[in-house]
């Protein structure tokens, strides 16, 4: 992973997750700290779990920073994440 985050090469490497709780274990292991809960919602295709996998860490901790206090971002911020959402059943989606 560089800055770009997770390919669809590697994404296509993965295991295939039973349940959230496996995905989560799994990304927590490889990323750590850069791998971020956001929230989850519940959806007419069960709970879904949103994350981010932080990419550029200094942009991130700006943006955040930034919206905080003006309650506005750049793409900066927009760029230094790539967002991951697991389902409850372990199926992911990755924006690429």
């Amino acid at each position: 992973m560089g800055k770009q985050g997770i390919s669809k090469q590697e994404q296509a490497e993965f295991p295939v997750f039973k349940s959230h709780e496996e995905a989560f274990d799994y990304f927590e292991e490889k990323y750590g700290e850069k791998f971020v809960f956001e929230e989850s919602l519940d959806t007419s295709d069960g709970t879904c779990f949103y994350y981010r996998l932080i990419i550029d860490e200094e942009a991130y901790v700006k943006g955040i920073s930034d919206l905080n206090s003006t309650g506005y971002v750049g793409m900066e911020f927009m760029k230094s994440y790539q967002p991951v959402r697991i389902m409850k059943d372990g199926s992911l989606y990755i924006i690429h």
